[in-house]
């Protein structure tokens, strides 16, 4: 197969959607040296504003990486000298005059030069970013989860109108959807009204970095710079956003300090702020934990296995998720879970954590107390969750990726021995 996978979303996206489409970029490149594969990134989408160094390391003998440029349209309103408040009604004006003509010139550009850089593939992996249809080719795209359909709420106005775009791409335009679990599936079918034969579900994977560490003189280095100390802290990973349900954390984590004895452990939030984060800081002041909270923010990626081993726990009370990949991270690397009983997380977790209702603060607070204060039942579920997360890798993800290409690019010709 002439394979085209977009590569874009790696100088857009951030969190979870980059890691994801990076680790199985990097597997199928690994797992298959037969198929030849155009990794293709569409310049004028990000600008080139995100260096991401990572992107550079996927390379194999059987791929090329192709850096497209076009038309790009910018926005005169988003130029940092007309941020004043009559310049920006100005700029703002002038940009929904020409919005239209420059579209359709960027849209020419963009079609001319795709049809041509992609010609001969015969399937395209199209990314949350570029959504793109190749003419000839059997074009497959991923949808991670549906929160801005579910919870418009917790998005902003241009998050919300760019993942209607995705979903109209998905429904119109796309032969096979990829879901990354079984409830984003059930939520595909049931709100986009797309057929479930048409959707495919492929586990996201847990990456080796992800393991228990022995080297606890390494973990008191790491956790001393971030001003924590190996076991005495809760951790959250992710995004700082409504989504996420942090401001519940914070509230549950306050109840905690009420049903326990001292010392109780720190809580550690690490990650970067999204939308609408103030509310999780107010609460924090509001209820005077600003000492025992420690809002570490976004770590590098390579000092991530370390937090989860310092942690004692790992907390993740999510509304909403397509897939989680924290919970998965912290169980691979031997940290007991306490998360959400919605969405994706069941499948994840399975039997290997403690899951509560997300909107119930003080079932929260009492599932962390009670793990707390129960040594026994830690090692329990420590050595479950290392058997969970052994169910997933992204090596299996590449191989039932490809086996998605090849049926639906053969349907008459079901590949065999890819889902291995």
């Amino acid at each position: 197969m002439r394979i085209g996978f977009d590569i874009t979303t790696l100088y857009v996206a951030t969190g979870g959607v980059f890691w994801q489409n990076f680790n199985l970029v990097k597997a199928l490149l690994a797992v298959d040296h037969d198929d030849e594969f155009l990794l293709l990134d569409y310049y004028p989408i990000h600008g080139g504003w995100l260096k991401r160094p990572e992107v550079a390391t996927l390379t194999s003998p059987n791929s090329t990486m192709v850096h497209s440029r076009g038309f790009r349209h910018y926005r005169l309103s988003r130029w940092q000298p007309v941020q004043r408040p009559f310049l920006k009604d100005v700029a703002a004006a002038v940009d929904r005059l020409l919005y239209k003509p420059l579209s359709l010139v960027a849209t020419r550009v963009m079609r001319l030069k795709l049809e041509s850089v992609l010609a001969g593939v015969e399937v395209f992996h199209s990314s949350d970013v570029l959504l793109w249809r190749q003419p000839g080719a059997v074009n497959i795209c991923t949808l991670h989860d549906l929160t801005p359909l579910l919870f418009p709420e917790l998005h902003t106005a241009e998050n919300q109108a760019l993942h209607k775009e995705k979903f109209r791409f998905a429904q119109e335009r796309a032969d096979v959807i990829i879901a990354v679990s079984e409830a984003t599936k059930r939520d595909i079918v049931a709100h986009l009204g797309i057929a479930p034969e048409r959707v495919q579900v492929v586990y996201n994977g847990v990456s080796s970095e992800f393991h228990p560490i022995e080297d606890h003189a390494y973990l008191e280095e790491v956790l001393r710079a971030q001003e924590l100390t190996p076991q005495g802290y809760l951790l959250y990973v992710g995004t700082i956003e409504p989504r996420k349900n942090l401001v519940r954390l914070v509230e549950a984590y306050a109840r905690l300090r009420m049903l326990i004895p001292a010392p109780v452990p720190q809580l550690a939030l690490v990650g970067p702020t999204g939308w609408y984060f103030e509310d999780v800081f107010a609460t924090v002041k509001a209820l005077g934990l600003e000492e025992a909270v420690r809002v570490v923010g976004q770590v590098p990626a390579e000092i991530l296995p370390a937090l989860y081993n310092g942690a004692l726990l790992f907390v993740y009370p999510s509304l909403y998720e397509g897939f989680g990949l924290p919970p998965l991270e912290a169980m691979a690397c031997g940290t007991p879970v306490v998360t959400s009983n919605v969405s994706s997380l069941p499948e994840v977790v399975g039997d290997a954590g403690v899951m509560v209702s997300p909107t119930d603060t003080l079932a929260l607070a009492e599932a962390l107390a009670a793990l707390i204060l129960d040594a026994e039942r830690r090692e329990t579920l420590r050595q479950a969750g290392l058997a969970q997360a052994s169910r997933f890798s992204w090596e299996r993800a590449a191989r039932q990726t490809l086996e998605v290409y090849h049926t639906a690019l053969h349907p008459a010709d079901p590949m065999m021995g890819w889902g291995a």
